[in-house]
């Protein structure tokens, strides 16, 4: 029995789901949007955010202190198996000049990603859409101008698809000035 166990097993053994885990979650750094279902999505989420920390404290860490920047490192790299993948998180590399995940981030406390909805077992049906519509979805990645074509069976399969995602830029809560009218201004 289950009683109190938090994790899905989502039909696998644990060293499976440890591997499911870590393969998602370096799709996702390396691609940035991935298309998976919602409870293998749901599964990752965490993992994914506080991996996202780790990074974020070790580069706060990287110029005081670079003993505690390479025990976070070596903590990301243990969780991911991926070293191009890591330099990314954490901006090394090639991502020197354009900066890792990690300082993206930096001013954000938590909830790095989002899951949007595909509804049902089909793909070629976004939440909300008629059967008929065969729509794209169109993204930037990476520099480049993207479309998925949401179309097609999935071979039998009844779990509902996402669209797993890192969120792009933090957006800033705009003030709206309430704006009064002229009759009320006259009572």
């Amino acid at each position: 029995m289950r009683h109190r166990r938090k994790d899905k097993h989502l039909g696998r053994t644990s060293s499976h789901r440890k591997a499911l885990r870590s393969n998602l979650a370096n799709s996702l750094f390396t691609y940035g949007r991935i298309i998976t279902t919602k409870e293998k999505a749901k599964h990752v989420r965490p993992f994914v955010e506080k991996l996202i920390t780790t990074a974020k404290k070790g580069f706060i860490k990287k110029e005081a202190d670079k003993a505690a920047y390479i025990h976070y490192y070596r903590q990301v790299l243990t969780k991911l198996n991926n070293k191009e993948v890591v330099r990314k998180l954490f901006g090394e590399g090639k991502w020197r000049e354009t900066g890792g995940i990690a300082e993206r981030y930096l001013e954000r406390n938590g909830g790095y990603t989002r899951i949007l909805k595909l509804s049902g077992s089909r793909m070629g049906v976004l939440s909300g859409s008629s059967v008929g519509d065969v729509p794209e979805l169109e993204y930037k990645m990476e520099g480049f101008e993207r479309k998925l074509r949401l179309i097609g069976n999935r071979l039998g399969d009844n779990a509902s698809r996402v669209i797993f995602e890192l969120i792009e830029e933090v957006q800033e809560e705009k003030d709206i000035a309430p704006t009064v009218s002229v009759a009320e201004e006259n009572k």
